[in-house]
């Protein structure tokens, strides 16, 4: 093993196992959240100098298995922005149930199917 290498893996074995310290609170108000496989994402209620505001923000889980915020990945939803973003979801449920109803449809014809 090279003088380098050596040196690397010392420096390395110095380093805390985890990323130190404790993990940030999350201090809104969570209002869903969506597990996925690189963590989960968190939708809450915020509050900043007294402007409420949403936060969407991806989550990961550390070495020792507290959840940590992912830099750069999030946003943040303005109050005056929340009812386009309402109405944008209300068209997607909407578009969600009547791909549902044609999928459950073509199952039940596939069902029926004579051959």
């Amino acid at each position: 093993m090279s003088a380098l290498t050596e040196k690397a893996q010392k420096l390395r074995q110095s380093f805390p196992a985890s990323r130190g310290g404790t993990p940030p609170q999350d201090t809104g108000i969570r209002l869903a959240t969506l597990p996925r496989p690189e963590g989960e994402w968190r939708l809450s209620w915020n509050v900043f100098e007294d402007r409420p505001y949403l936060r969407l923000q991806l989550w990961s889980k550390g070495e020792d298995g507290s959840f940590w915020p992912v830099k750069g990945q999030g946003l943040t939803i303005k109050l005056r922005e929340l009812p386009n973003l309402a109405e944008g979801i209300q068209r997607a449920l909407d578009m969600a149930l009547e791909a549902t109803r044609q999928h459950d449809t073509a199952k039940k014809l596939e069902a029926n199917a004579p051959f």
